[in-house]
């Protein structure tokens, strides 16, 4: 998966960067954008995560997604 497929990702998903950044773990939209635009590169551990929510339907990505942000540190 390269930079662009993570933006085409987020895209078909319909989250904005904010939202998707979140989800990675990012502290920041500047974070996402530098993922998206390849000045920066997502961990290993995110890149298959990001390799798994592409397999899987809009609709379950974002179940998992939901699920995921659920167990956010506070």
């Amino acid at each position: 998966m390269r930079n662009g497929d993570i933006e085409k990702l987020r895209e078909r998903l319909g989250l904005d960067r904010h939202e998707f950044a979140r989800f990675l773990g990012l502290g920041s939209y500047a974070s996402m954008m530098n993922i998206e635009n390849g000045i920066r590169n997502p961990s290993r551990l995110a890149m298959k995560v990001l390799r798994y929510v592409a397999s899987l339907s809009k609709k379950d990505a974002l179940a998992f997604i939901e699920e995921l942000n659920r167990h956010e540190s506070k």
